[in-house]
């Protein structure tokens, strides 16, 4: 490891035969900005024990060092999590990042709740969803439908897959389609299955 720039600890917990303390020293590097580290560790306490002691400990029972990126993201997690999960709260949408990968899992998780029509309601009372987002998501599914539509004239398919297309997908026949029906017999040599 490269040479340590100072050193700096603190107990966090002493107890009769067992301290707990966290460290912080500085890397210096030539070629980039310097680390800081912190390692927390849990040690046997020795006989003479001062609690203003600064130096390493021997005998460990266990011990953690943080590089100086993971000691910065474990920062921006306790800045971010702490306050809301002591409050009560098990998951949140920080609005500070609101495109991060998590608050897209953290979105789905309440969009899929299994009232769905409590949520349902819940977000049409409170005006949540804005019009033209309403708008663009509708767009955006039938954007999705109508590549998925494409994709699906490339292959060789039964009637039973485009049928469940259509029926995923009424909006494309227009208005004046009510629903997909069992096969029905027009005439002794037609069958429907649309009624309209």
């Amino acid at each position: 490891m490269a040479k340590v720039n100072g050193q700096k600890f603190t107990v966090l917990k002493d107890k009769k035969t067992v301290v707990t303390r966290a460290g912080l020293w500085k890397v210096p590097h030539n070629t980039r900005d310097d680390e800081i580290y912190l390692k927390l560790g849990r040690y046997r306490k020795p006989q003479e024990w001062f609690e203003s002691e600064v130096a390493e400990l021997d005998n460990p029972k266990s011990e953690l060092t943080l590089t100086g990126e993971e000691f910065v993201n474990l920062i921006g997690f306790i800045q971010e999590n702490y306050e809301p999960f002591k409050n009560g709260t098990k998951a949140f949408i920080p609005l500070d990042n609101p495109y991060d990968q998590s608050v897209a899992e953290q979105v789905k998780q309440l969009l899929n709740l299994e009232d769905r029509e409590r949520m349902l309601n819940f977000l049409i009372e409170n005006d949540v969803i804005p019009n033209d987002l309403e708008v663009g998501l509708a767009h955006a599914k039938r954007s999705r439908a109508i590549d998925e539509f494409y994709a699906m004239l490339e292959l060789d398919l039964t009637e039973n897959n485009w049928q469940s297309w259509f029926e995923a997908n009424s909006w494309v026949l227009g208005t004046d389609f009510v629903k997909v029906l069992d096969e029905r017999t027009i005439d002794t040599s037609n069958i429907s299955d649309f009624l309209t």
